[in-house]
């Protein structure tokens, strides 16, 4: 029982049924005109007051060092002065990164936006602790007093009340 070749030149195949537009049956029709809406999420106010104050603790840490060490030495003339402008650059570009994933919703930005303020407020409060033995210059106290505050003002409007909603539905 064996079939013959297939010849190309015989009949010909037959088309095969494709599946055609429109609700399959034993299915419900198609969407409702009330499905057809969605609404866009409003963002809050206090998320985009957040923002500002994220961007701004976020920059404070370069432009802070820089005013530090035009006050205290002068000028970025050493090496040490030169490696701290850059590693505080980095902790600025990814406060700034943060800060944008925050602004557009990203759950995990918040908690890692508050979580990075705390560890890195334990190096503010260490700053204030040394330049309260030392005695540094009025800019460099202002430098030390935002590098805390900027933080904690950001981290409180990140969490108020009317932040949640915009929040519980971008967990990413």
């Amino acid at each position: 029982m064996t079939q013959p070749p297939f010849d190309p030149y015989g009949t010909p195949m037959r088309p095969v049924n494709q599946p055609q537009a429109g609700p399959l049956p034993g299915y419900p029709g198609q969407m409702r005109g009330v499905d057809q809406f969605t609404t866009a999420l409003v963002r809050p106010g206090a998320v985009l007051v957040a923002f500002v104050f994220w961007v701004l603790a976020s920059l404070s840490w370069p432009v802070g060092t820089v005013v530090r060490f035009i006050a205290e030495e002068g000028g970025l003339v050493s090496t040490g002065s030169v490696l701290t402008l850059f590693g505080t650059g980095c902790l600025a570009i990814g406060g700034v990164l943060g800060s944008v994933a925050f602004v557009r919703g990203s759950y995990h930005a918040r908690l890692a936006l508050c979580g990075g303020a705390f560890v890195i407020g334990i190096l503010a409060v260490a700053a204030v602790v040394v330049a309260a033995r030392e005695g540094l210059e009025p800019a460099s106290w202002v430098v030390v007093v935002l590098r805390l505050l900027l933080p904690a003002v950001a981290a409180v409007f990140s969490f108020l009340p009317g932040t949640r909603h915009y929040f519980a539905g971008n967990l990413g």
